[in-house]
Formats: C-alpha cells, sequence, structure tokens
C-alpha cells in the first residue's frame, strides 16, 4: 500500500515539500528575528522599499532551484564517494555513525523516499537547501542591510565554486551551512537589546541541528565567544539566561551522538583526534597552509577571496565601528583562522570552512557598500560575478571546453572525473561476479576502501537490493582489524565469516593523467589475500571511461574459497 501511495503522489510531494519547506523555514526566522528596537550604537536598518530587489532575488532562487534540480535529473554526474557511502547509512538508521552526526543519512533516506534510491533521491535536497539558504540570506540582509545588498550576495554565492559545489552534492556541508548561518541569524536577534530567552532558544535549536550535521558546528561557540569580547554592549546578554539555554539547548540535541558514541567505544573521537593530527607533535610547515590558501583562493572565486580579506582587515580602520559588520566578522573568522592554525602542520581540506564563508560575505558586501560609486569597486564586481559564472559553467560541463577550443581537458585536471565512470566499474565487476557464481558458490566483492564500497554498491543492482539491516551484502570493504568506517561497525559487513565462498576482489591502480598513458602492468596478488583465500587468480587490468577516456584503472582477482579467520588458516600451495 506504501508503495502504491508513494507511487501516486510522487509527482507531488517533491513540490509540496519544497514550497512548505521554504515558507515554513521562512515563518520561523521572521518570528525569531522579527524588528526590534537596534542595539545601541548600530546603523539603522534601510527597510526593502525597492520591491525590485524583491523580485529579482525570487525569481533568481526559483530559477537557480529549478535548473539544479534539472541538472541533476539529467544523470550528467554520478555519485561522489561520500554521497554513496552515506547513502547506504540511509538505509541503516541510526543515532550517529562513525565518522559523522547522523542527519545526512536522515536527509538521503527523506530523498529517496520520495524519488526511489536513484542519484537524483540521493541528491534532490542538496539544491532546495541551497534556494532556503538563499532565502533566508536574502530576507535578512534585505531587512538589516538592505534588499539591493541581499540580492548582490544571492549573486555572489552563486558564482562562488566552494558554495555551488554545495548546491548539487548532498554531503554534510549543505546542512552545516544552512544550520550555522540559521543560528547566526537567529543570533543577531537574541543580541539586541530586547532579547529574550525564546530567542536564544531557537539560537540553540538551530546549533543543534549543526552539530547534528557536521561536528564543525562546535566552533561556533568560539564565534559567540570571539563577539562577547568585540562588542561590549552584547555582554549584558552573559548575565541573563538566553546564552546558557541555548547551550542546553544545543547540549540536549548532541545526546544521540554522545549515547550512539558511548556504545561504540567513542570511535569517532577517535577517528577526529586522527584527522587533526591533534595526538602527534607539531611539526610546522608552509607546505599545507600554501596548498589551503591557493586551494581557497579558486574556491572562494579570486575576486571575492581578495575582496573578503581585505574587508576583514579593513572594517577594523573604520570609526564608528558597526556592529553588524563586527557580528558578520566574528560568525566566520574565527573558524578560518583556526583551520588556518592547523594548516600550519596538517592537511586542511578546502569545505571544512565552508560554514564561515556566508557570513564573511556579509562582511565583505556591507563593507564595500561604502565604497559602490567608485567606479573600479563595480568593475571588480561584475569581473567576479563573470569569473564565477564561467567556472559554474564549465564545472556543470568540463566537455565545453573541448568543444570551444578543440582540446579536451586533461584527466587529472577534470573537476567531473570523481564523479563519473562509476558504473562502467560496477558494471565491470558484476560481471566477473556472475562469471564466478558459475562455479556454483556464492561469490561477493571486495573493495579497497569505503568510497569505493558505495559507489559499487549502489551501481550494481544486485547490490543495491541487498542494503539493509538482516540482509546478506553483495559488496564489502577490505577490513584490517582497526575500526576505518562504518563498515566495521556492521554485523553483517563480517566478510571473514563467509568461509568457504569465493570473491572478487578489487583494487585501484594508479589514474591515467593522459589518454595516451598505457595501462600499468598488473601486479602480482596482495600477500594478505593470499593469506585469506585458498587460490587468488589475476584477472587483469581494467579501466572505466567517460566521453571516451579513460579516467580509472583497477584491477580485478578472482578469489576461491575463503579461509578462516585466525593464525591456523593457511592457503594451500
Amino acid at each position: 500500500m506504501n508503495d502504491y501511495l508513494r507511487g501516486q503522489l510522487a509527482p507531488l510531494l517533491p513540490t509540496v515539500s519544497t514550497v512548505e519547506g521554504i515558507l515554513a523555514l521562512l515563518s520561523i526566522l521572521w518570528l525569531v528575528s522579527a524588528p526590534s528596537p537596534n542595539q545601541a550604537g548600530s546603523v539603522p536598518p534601510t527597510p526593502p522599499s525597492d520591491r525590485r530587489w524583491w523580485w529579482w532575488s525570487g525569481g533568481v532562487l526559483v530559477a537557480l532551484l529549478l535548473g539544479r534540480l534539472a541538472y541533476l535529473a539529467s544523470g550528467r554526474i554520478e555519485l561522489s564517494q561520500d554521497e554513496a557511502y552515506q547513502w547506504i547509512w540511509s538505509k541503516h538508521l541510526a543515532l550517529s555513525y562513525y565518522s559523522k552526526p547522523p542527519l545526512i543519512a536522515y536527509t538521503q533516506f527523506l530523498g529517496t523516499w520520495l524519488w526511489g534510491d536513484t542519484e537524483f533521491g540521493v541528491r534532490f535536497f542538496a539544491p532546495v537547501i541551497a534556494a532556503v539558504l538563499g532565502f533566508m540570506v536574502f530576507w535578512f540582509c534585505a531587512r538589516e542591510f538592505n534588499a539591493r545588498l541581499g540580492f548582490a550576495l544571492i549573486l555572489i554565492t552563486t558564482a562562488t565554486p566552494l558554495l555551488a559545489g554545495g548546491a548539487n552534492l548532498m554531503t554534510i556541508d549543505p546542512l552545516s551551512v544552512l544550520f550555522w548561518t540559521a543560528a547566526m541569524l537567529a543570533g543577531w536577534r537574541a543580541v539586541q537589546p530586547g532579547g529574550a530567552a525564546r530567542h536564544w532558544a531557537w539560537v540553540g535549536l538551530w546549533m543543534g541541528l549543526g552539530f547534528l550535521s557536521k561536528y564543525t558546528a562546535l566552533f561556533q561557540w568560539l564565534c559567540w565567544a570571539v563577539f562577547f569580547a568585540l562588542w561590549p554592549p552584547a555582554r549584558r546578554h552573559l548575565r541573563r539566561p538566553g546564552p546558557y539555554l541555548a547551550l542546553l539547548v544545543n547540549l540536549l540535541l548532541a545526546l544521540p551522538v554522545l549515547v550512539w558514541n558511548s556504545h561504540h567505544g567513542w570511535v569517532t573521537v577517535t577517528h577526529l583526534n586522527g584527522r587533526a593530527d591533534f595526538g602527534d607533535a607539531l611539526h610546522f610547515t608552509s607546505r599545507f597552509l600554501v596548498e589551503f590558501a591557493g586551494s581557497e583562493f579558486g574556491l572562494l572565486n579570486p575576486v571575492f577571496f581578495v575582496g573578503t580579506v581585505w574587508a576583514a582587515l579593513a572594517f577594523w580602520r573604520v570609526t564608528p565601528r558597526d556592529p553588524r559588520a563586527v557580528y558578520c566578522f566574528s560568525m566566520g573568522a574565527p573558524l578560518v583562522l583556526a583551520y588556518l592554525f592547523q594548516s600550519l602542520h596538517a592537511r586542511v581540506l578546502q569545505n571544512w570552512i565552508a560554514p564561515a564563508v556566508v557570513p564573511l560575505f556579509m562582511l565583505m558586501v556591507l563593507f564595500w557598500d561604502s565604497r559602490r560609486q567608485e567606479r573600479w569597486v563595480r568593475q571588480w564586481f561584475r569581473v567576479g560575478l563573470g569569473i564565477g559564472f564561467l567556472v559554474l559553467i564549465v564545472m556543470s560541463e568540463t566537455g565545453l571546453i573541448g568543444w570551444v577550443t578543440g582540446h579536451e581537458l586533461p584527466v587529472n585536471l577534470d573537476p567531473l572525473h570523481r564523479l563519473q565512470g562509476w558504473r562502467e566499474v560496477a558494471r565491470t565487476a558484476g560481471e566477473a561476479r556472475r562469471e564466478l557464481l558459475k562455479e556454483g558458490k556464492p561469490v561477493f566483492i571486495l573493495c579497497p576502501e569505503y568510497g569505493f564500497t558505495g559507489e559499487i554498491t549502489f551501481y550494481l543492482d544486485a547490490a543495491r537490493a541487498a542494503v539493509g539491516p538482516g540482509r546478506q551484502p553483495v559488496v564489502y570493504v577490505q577490513q584490517t582489524g582497526q575500526p576505518e568506517s562504518q563498515f566495521d561497525l556492521w554485523p553483517e559487513y563480517r566478510y571473514r565469516e563467509r568461509v568457504g565462498d569465493n570473491a572478487i576482489v578489487i583494487e585501484r591502480l594508479e589514474r591515467p593523467r593522459h589518454e595516451t598513458d598505457p595501462p600499468p602492468a598488473p601486479p602480482p596478488p596482495p600477500a594478505s589475500l593470499r593469506g585469506e583465500f585458498r587460490r587468488v587468480e589475476s584477472l587483469g587490468v581494467f579501466s572505466a571511461s567517460y566521453r571516451g577516456h579513460k579516467i580509472w584503472w583497477f584491477q580485478m582477482f578472482a578469489c576461491r574459497d575463503q579461509l578462516p579467520a585466525g593464525p591456523e588458516a593457511r592457503p594451500s600451495p
């Protein structure tokens, strides 16, 4: 009956969900952030008298939402490894997971409930979240700055590759940015002289949901500490129950993650400690700093990157200091500076600062608006938009480079190469498995890493149908004895218990850099395989292609008769 209703309502549910979700969140934000007397010393907000910007902003956001949904529905890009991996989480709903909080699994569960286990279903909420975020930011800017700046901020965020990518890929970052921003907008209302405990409760709610999205949300408490230090008039709230109520609400929402970890040996703490290199002695180097700054220079759009850094440094010389600028700085800069410090001794991934981008962009537009009459400022704004939209088009369809220039983009420079070829890898592995099944024994597929396992599971029909608690998986990840992914915590993924079964084992090889690169020579079977199976046979080296160009090399082995685990297990000569 449920499947029948889903089939009948599927065409309507996404539309209703999208519209109601946007209206509900805007209604909440309106209640939380209703106009109130400004903080002493602040600049009175400009009322949104020019309705043109409201119409333009609404039209752009709706067009972006529909365009992004159409792009995802076209199937031009396959799932990323994290998306496929976390899609498997959505089939095992829990209070938390090995490396991430649970909200990404719940979001993908809802998306695939509406649209089925498809790429579109997995990613449906990414453009929806981007649209909701855009409406939130415009609404706030229109009330606190002016509607023209709100529209400019929509264009800027659209022309920023880091944020544009999050509007198409359903990872933890869209959720993290959404709730960090919601907490920031609600917090501005809470720190006003008339801010009450109920306003702080909303701050705690959004921050709690942010924590359930990504652990980076804890840094927002550091941002609050910086703001109270920089803006004395706000400190009156520290003598009131509001901030402590927000902390309490945040802690209550964090309980599911804490309970789950207490039952799993605090495995997430161990994982995060290793990810951040907290346990190692500090060895300062400029290598990671240059890598981090260079990647952010490109991903944040070179023009807007420079404009933001300039604004973050220069607004301190402006007197009297605008509390809105201090607040935006405080809600973004501490996160960036924390990761900038970490990059002095360890690698920092480019997306880790994503929640800080919106508040720092708000600071940028607020600072440069006072100089908008200068011609060069307007020109560089247009240049930034031009660069961003051009990169956005290329990111969406890299084949345009070959069409325009006559020269295809090298495989190692194509930003879409990680989102292609997985369907072909799964098909090749599935064919090898079917061939081995003819010998009359069960056959499973063994992959080298969790992302690889997620991709093969999603794109191989037999494997996708076998996902879920109580089912025997078809695809597994190689295990080392120490928990390294969520697969190590699920009992059904203990493939070493399948004694006597056969397996197709996949090993990733070095990726080709150019189309003319020859296939790599097949290496001998790993010693670990020879110790786990009675017979190991190389099936050769295979490739996966995109647009006729090879983008992946991988080797497969046919492994027969898995041996019992333990020191007594020995392969026969």
